[in-house]
């Protein structure tokens, strides 16, 4: 199989993306309630300690609804970086789009969370995400929207 260069850049690009976003699930999976100590004060206007403490059950679901994130997070990584090394490889249409679709929206989420939760040091790990995603869809976008799908 021949591939163009900008293919072969685009698909590795995409799967360090993936790898990407499942390594920020499993920082998020397994360091939740520290993660969420961090970012709980500025924002409530209380210690988390004094939150968890007048609402033990809430405290609860929140650390549960934040481990479940970040396994859905490491799911999500490994399907991108498995759908880089199979589809987007091979210079697949299909691949491009729900890249582009997937991408924007998922990454525009965490950016519009952290920015809701007015978190400057937050804005960098989705912004990292945004330029991947958005080196993966550029460099290659010519060679798989314009070219025949390679087989």
């Amino acid at each position: 199989m021949t591939q163009s260069s900008s293919v072969k850049i685009g698909w590795i690009v995409m799967f360090i993306m993936g790898i990407y976003i499942a390594v920020l699930g499993l920082l998020w999976m397994f360091g939740t309630e520290s993660l969420t100590v961090a970012g709980f004060a500025p924002h409530a206007g209380q210690s988390w300690s004094d939150f968890a403490a007048n609402n033990p059950k809430a405290a609860e679901m929140m650390l549960c609804n934040n481990e479940l994130i970040g396994a859905l997070s490491v799911v999500i990584g490994l399907v991108f970086a498995m759908m880089a090394w199979n589809a987007y490889r091979k210079a697949e249409k299909w691949a491009w789009y729900t890249f582009l679709f997937a991408g924007m929206l998922g990454w525009a989420g965490g950016l519009g969370h952290e920015i809701t939760l007015d978190s400057p040091s937050g804005i960098v790990l989705p912004m990292i995400g945004i330029a991947l995603l958005l080196i993966g869809l550029v460099i290659p976008a010519r060679a798989i929207l314009g070219g025949k799908p390679a087989k």
